[in-house]
């Protein structure tokens, strides 16, 4: 008694060392235990069922890739039979030595095609001729395989005319026996046996459903739809066949343990593929059982003894390992403790030793991580906003920039700074794509490529997101072609990893700190220069010429040339003239080429407004036009899109004239009428106005020309636009008439009694009803 007390109060005294005693003690015997229950009984079951998963996972990936190929067989040989000249030669009744060879050629191109294929036949019943891709021309009456011929002629045979699983003597060869599988693609179905035959090498058609394992004594079987054996790497009578179908489930996968009549036990896989959904083909794969399991016994046996000992050995090493595992946590929770001032456990605080140093430690980390979280993000947000301040906008002193440089930890020297920027391409389509935030997301991703990509010891950097389309960049590298190719290396992978091309433009040096805006505006004007240089340039201003270009004027002998073109219609002429004023433009820096480009289209357009009998389209406005080469971009994007619509424009003048004049003008009054028709203003005043002609005259011409009055072509008009929409939804009626332009639901319920001799609600009942009828 006077020894278990002692022994007892200690143990109360130190609870977590009992409890990882116990922890490890029972953790052992249930490893163990449950470990040797489930190998020594289930060893063979789990083996098999592994096995048996990734048999039906390997069989179902061949027999999917073994169905790829057969579906190419097919899609390539109806492809390949509606080759016009073979279907020509098939249905012919005569035929020179030339065509037959021209024939006799394009099937040992499709032979070639692919090594699965093993013969192609041309039949013409016509002539009672095969051309053959092994023999060339031959009567079908001694044609070797005349098993084909006769299947043909076989109504019954006839009908399965794909995927037909055979044995075909080879020619020349002492008849050696091959397997294949023949389609047949018939040109006159039931008036002749005129058609295509392609033969697929069945054992190269199989090659990857052999080559699936390994397994000794290992078979493999194809069996189709129509109870007929596709393939069999062991020769299987009737019985064995029906057998094999009998223990498969229809349309499904998987694998079982079968006993085979005249076999041990086998372990069975097998898939249900479907063939373009003209044949289902199952795919079985059978290996003894004994092959699989033979080596099993003597494994868990040895296993068993193994067992025994690993825990006996357990059991001597487990108190030595727990109290090694505790004296640590004891010292260490006693220091805490005294660090802390804290109490002992059993005074206010949990008496689990791990809980209470638990507890403390994970206090301690969250405080210090929600210190360190709100610092980063306080000296990164404030430095990102210095920064953008610092290139946005001007600094009154260098002392005011220096003290912010310390405040934000920026390591950047005061002098020979410049400012880089990379400006994101077609920008436009991709603000119409994505939101703000993804937006944000780019150009943060942007600035750490660039970031790791040019830092180095040597010259220190400094990015900014300045929102839009574009990252600053502000570096103290001295400009040299080894850092203008890193430049564009940093462009590349951009490129790469974000798939977005960037234009980049690296400007002067900086003369004083306070002139960083100025700086940084003029890099942003310089990557303008990518109108002429194009998408994903390079542009370095102390490289570029420093004079500024003049405008370019179209010369007198080329507006001539242009005048003498416009009456023919020849557009290429203007074009060429185009293309040479391009030429001159490309050499002339951004603004000088971009208004020198708008005056050469205001040129052109005086030049065709002279030639044509009705005002230009709003898109050779001026104001249309600086858009469209705004959001061009390039010269390059700018060039294509001119010369299409120089083009259009000539081909509707050319048109307009071939039109009398009153026709173009009747044929512009509907056109306007069928855009402004929802208008309430809409009248024959507004679209006199349009036309530039004075209302009487309007009438009169418009009355001459249609025998119809413009008010009534206005109101007929309305009136087909509003019974489509009766009929096709359930609307109700004032909407779809407020829509529709008739300022006043009176004159429109008169107009359309008079017209349709009934309601608007009775015209959409009877049209329904007569639909209902007829269907």
């Amino acid at each position: 008694m006077k020894f278990r007390r002692p022994l007892l109060a200690s143990l109360k005294q130190h609870p977590t060392y009992m409890k990882l005693i116990f922890y490890f003690v029972s953790a052992n015997v249930l490893v163990l235990g449950v470990s040797f229950a489930l190998l020594y009984w289930q060893s063979s079951k789990t083996l098999l069922e592994e096995i048996g998963d990734h048999s039906e996972s390997l069989l179902v990936n061949s027999a999917q890739n073994t169905a790829r190929l057969m579906e190419w067989a097919l899609e390539f040989s109806f492809s390949s039979s509606d080759d016009s000249a073979l279907k020509v030669y098939a249905l012919s009744d005569q035929y020179s030595d030339f065509e037959t060879f021209e024939v006799w050629s394009r099937l040992m191109d499709i032979k070639n095609a692919n090594p699965s294929i093993d013969s192609v036949y041309l039949i013409n019943d016509y002539t009672n001729t095969v051309v053959d891709s092994r023999l060339g021309l031959n009567d079908a009456e001694t044609f070797y395989d005349q098993d084909i011929i006769k299947r043909l002629r076989d109504p019954d045979t006839a009908n399965h005319s794909v995927l037909i699983p055979r044995t075909l003597s080879l020619p020349l060869t002492g008849n050696t026996p091959k397997e294949v599988m023949t389609i047949i693609r018939f040109y006159e179905r039931g008036s002749s046996i005129s058609a295509f035959v392609m033969n697929v090498d069945t054992d190269n058609l199989m090659t990857l459903l052999q080559n699936n394992s390994k397994y000794a004594d290992r078979s493999v079987a194809v069996l189709n739809d129509r109870e007929e054996t596709v393939f069999s790497s062991t020769s299987l009578n009737q019985e064995q066949t029906a057998e094999l179908r009998h223990h498969v489930i229809k349309g499904e996968s998987g694998w079982k343990l079968f006993h085979p009549q005249t076999q041990g036990e086998q372990l069975m896989v097998y898939a249900d593929i479907s063939i373009k959904g003209i044949q289902d083909w199952t795919f079985i794969e059978t290996v003894p059982k004994s092959v699989i399991l033979e080596k099993i016994t003597v494994l868990r046996n040895t296993s068993l003894i193994l067992f025994i000992a690993l825990f006996a050995a357990s059991w001597t090493v487990i108190v030595l390992i727990s109290k090694r595992v505790y004296s640590p946590i004891q010292e260490l929770i006693t220091r805490v403790m005294q660090q802390h001032q804290a109490e002992k456990p059993g005074l206010g605080y949990s008496t689990n030793e791990l809980d209470y140093l638990s507890s403390v430690f994970i206090a301690q980390h969250n405080q210090i991580n929600e210190l360190t979280e709100q610092s980063r993000v306080h000296k990164f947000l404030g430095r990102e906003r210095f920064l953008r301040d610092f290139l946005g906008e001007t600094y009154h002193s260098a002392e005011e920039i220096g003290s912010q440089f310390l405040e934000w930890s920026i390591d950047l020297p005061v002098d020979q700074l410049s400012v880089a920027i990379f400006r994101i391409d077609h920008f436009s389509e991709f603000s119409e794509t994505y939101p703000e935030k993804d937006r944000r997301l780019l150009r943060f991703a942007m600035s750490n490529i660039i970031q790791e990509s040019l830092q180095s010891s040597r010259h220190k950097l400094q990015t900014v997101d300045m929102g839009d389309d574009h990252v600053a960049v502000v570096l103290s590298a001295p400009l040299t072609e080894e850092y203008v190719k890193k430049l564009q290396g940093s462009q590349q992978l951009i490129e790469q990893y974000l798939s977005v091309g960037t234009t980049v433009a690296w400007g002067r040096m900086l003369p004083v700190l306070t002139d960083m805006h100025e700086v940084y505006m003029e890099t942003y004007e310089l990557t303008q220069e990518r109108f002429r240089f194009g998408h994903r340039a390079l542009i370095v201003q102390a490289w570029l010429p420093g004079a500024a270009g003049e405008l370019y004027h179209l010369p007198v002998n080329k507006e001539r040339q242009i005048a003498q073109a416009l009456p023919k219609g020849n557009a290429e002429t203007v074009l060429e003239v185009i293309r040479s004023a391009v030429v001159k433009l490309r050499e002339m820096p951004y603004f000088e080429c971009k208004m020198s480009l708008i005056t050469l289209f205001m040129d052109i357009r005086r030049l065709m407004q002279e030639h044509s009998v009705q005002p230009l389209p709003s898109s050779w406005g001026l104001t249309s036009i600086e858009k469209q080469i705004n959001q061009q971009e390039t010269m390059d994007n700018v060039v294509p899109w001119m010369e299409a619509l120089v083009t259009k424009t000539l081909e509707d003048i050319v048109t307009v004239r071939s039109l009398s004049k009153n026709a173009a003008l009747i044929e512009q009054a509907d056109r306007f009428i069928d855009e402004q028709l929802t208008d309430p203003n809409l009248s024959a005043t507004m679209l006199a106005d349009h036309l530039g002609l004075s209302v009487n005259y309007f009438r009169s011409l418009y009355k001459a020309e249609t025998t119809q009055s413009v008010t009534d072509k206005i109101s007929e008009k309305r009136l087909n636009f509003i019974c489509q929409e009766l009929l096709a939804s359930d609307s109700p009626i004032e909407p779809i008439v407020q829509n529709s332009g008739f300022s006043s639901l009176n004159t429109f319920y008169s107009i359309f009694k008079k017209v349709y001799g009934m309601t608007p609600a009775q015209y959409r009942r009877k049209h329904r009803e007569d639909n209902t009828h007829s269907s």
